[in-house]
């Protein structure tokens, strides 16, 4: 990977109103005071004996290591060297946060105990921003197994096989239309791919979950939605962007504060609620009036259904359709094109999934694209091993624990544990990326090497037990309910861009960014401050 350089930054906020600038930078008095409250000595905390790296900042912690750095890189380094469970120190002098790498102990804390750990100050805040009050921002067991219920049945293999047809042919219409468009440009175009695997997506989550034609993501409220996403990835940070990420989670309040690119993550979001979500909640009340919610097989339709039967708020269905649109469009969106973009570079790699694709000698099924297909299976896995969509996961414990350990810690008192105690406030940072590439698992963390997932895997205590054995669609009663319908859409969507093109490398250098999610960004020379972008010469075979 010798051309991805990996560079992991903060929200941004560069645009953040002059005043705020201000009063934030006028604030920092008080804050100096609950600072130096918070770092003098010390705290009864039991991760306190656990390892902690060196090299701690006194205002930043080790938190500036972690967001400068490689996404995931610092994290790989310091369990290098300290082992999978250790501490690091927060910046402005907020608690310790304990990093878990330990797959016996990930397993534990998201599949027995993870309505006991919450999401964060900060990332509770963000995940409403940017999807919704919907399933990823509820918390609590109860109210989590209702919302998850309702979407369930539209999201099975067998739902998702009876709408298999609509899929591949909300898919074929964008790959025509990037046909016409190579072909106009003189047969080999530079494409950003991104924009073109964010419009098949859309097609198909707007036919199989709604039961709406977004016209090969080429209607307004399409564009609409797309160019929101766009404005959502955080640009290049600023030093006040990173300073706002530190500051939040020991400030709280900031996240309601009028910040432009804070409140601007959930822009997407607010153009769903005020477009396509009015319309299909319309649409669908209408079905129900006449009686049809039981002829239709979209999520939508059995939203609506359930809400007749249990009395949900018509708001509620915002916060659903909202989730289920962006989520359901952003991971495959950028999945798909970290894949091509690999295959571009990698000939040989991206010849082997062409013949195995062309084996089939016609579309391929449902039953082709799931179960005879291992290759394209394996190039799927290696791009969500080395991109995660969701490269961190950050909890706080809600109640004391106790966490299984498989790898021993050695405390500082010179005991050994296998087990991580945690109280009540205590965060807990799962860092998936680094996780997913950690060279003592896989011998070659970052290299893409499909191939792997058809040999025989490490030993199962060195792995999570995900999907995958990874954590890309994280693990236990939290998981993505709609990794069943991710996975086929990126199937399809890759069996019909490899059937009408070549990939070429367009000799750029991609840098990774974390804003909301992993995202790539390219800079076409040294003074080009960059876009979010994955550039792929597109040949158009004679298929």
């Amino acid at each position: 990977m010798d051309r991805v350089q990996n560079i992991n930054l903060p929200i941004n906020t560069a645009n953040v109103h002059g005043p705020l600038i201000l009063l934030l930078v006028s604030g920092l008095g008080g804050f100096l005071l609950c600072f130096l409250l918070a770092i003098l000595p010390s705290t009864n905390s039991p991760i306190k004996y656990l390892p902690l790296p060196p090299g701690a900042s006194l205002i930043w912690g080790h938190e500036k290591a972690v967001f400068v750095g490689q996404p995931g890189y610092a994290f790989r380094n310091w369990i290098s060297n300290l082992g999978l469970t250790f501490r690091i120190k927060a910046a402005f002098g907020a608690p310790d946060i304990l990093v878990l790498s330990d797959p016996q102990g990930i397993t534990y804390l998201l599949q027995k105990k993870v309505f006991d750990y919450h999401h964060s100050a900060v990332v509770r805040p963000r995940v409403a921003r940017l999807l919704g009050k919907g399933l990823g921002w509820i918390e609590g067991e109860e109210e989590h197994r209702r919302m998850r219920r309702l979407a369930r049945p539209a999201l099975t293999s067998d739902n998702i096989k009876a709408m298999s047809l609509d899929i591949v042919e909300a898919a074929t219409r964008v790959t025509e239309d990037l046909v016409k468009f190579a072909q106009n440009a003189g047969q080999r175009a530079e494409v950003n791919i991104l924009d073109w695997t964010g419009k098949a997506t859309l097609n198909i989550v707007g036919r199989v979950a709604f039961l709406h034609d977004f016209r090969a993501g080429n209607s307004k409220e399409a564009q609409d939605i797309l160019n929101a996403r766009k404005k959502g990835v955080s640009p290049i940070a600023k030093y006040v962007g990173f300073l706002t990420l530190m500051l939040l989670r020991r400030f709280h309040f900031l996240n309601y504060l009028p910040i432009a690119a804070i409140q601007g993550q959930g822009l997407a979001k607010r153009t769903i609620h005020a477009g396509v979500a009015k319309v299909l909640i319309q649409r669908s009340q209408t079905l129900g009036n006449e009686g049809k919610y039981q002829d239709q097989k979209d999520l939508l339709t059995r939203l609506l259904f359930a809400a007749s039967e249990e009395s949900i708020p018509v708001s509620e269905l915002y916060e659903h359709i909202s989730t289920f649109i962006i989520a359901g469009f952003e991971s495959t969106t950028t999945t798909v094109g970290f894949s091509i973009w690999e295959l571009a570079r990698h000939p040989e790699k991206q010849r082997r999934l062409r013949e195995e694709l062309a084996a089939f000698g016609r579309e391929p099924t449902y039953d082709d694209l799931q179960n005879n297909a291992p290759y394209l299976e394996a190039v799927l896995k290696e791009t969500l091993r080395l991109y995660p969509g969701l490269p961190y996961i950050e909890r706080v414990a809600t109640k004391a624990d106790i966490i299984p350990l498989h790898q021993p810690i050695q405390l500082a008192d010179g005991k050994v544990s296998h087990q991580a105690v945690v109280e009540p406030g205590q965060t807990v940072i799962i860092p998936i990326i680094a996780v997913h590439r950690q060279d003592s698992v896989w011998g070659d963390g970052d290299t893409f090497r499909p191939e792997r997932w058809l040999e025989p895997l490490p030993p199962q205590e060195q792995l999570c037990s995900g999907w995958g054995k990874m954590l890309a669609f994280s693990d236990g009663p939290r998981s993505c309910v709609g990794t069943h319908l991710a996975i086929f859409n990126y199937k399809v969507i890759m069996s019909s861009f490899m059937n009408s093109f070549l990939f070429e490398d367009p000799n750029v250098t991609m840098r990774l960014k974390i804003s909301s999610s992993l995202q790539a960004w390219v800079h076409r020379n040294p003074d080009d401050p960059g876009r979010n972008e994955i550039p792929i010469i597109l040949v158009p075979t004679d298929n």
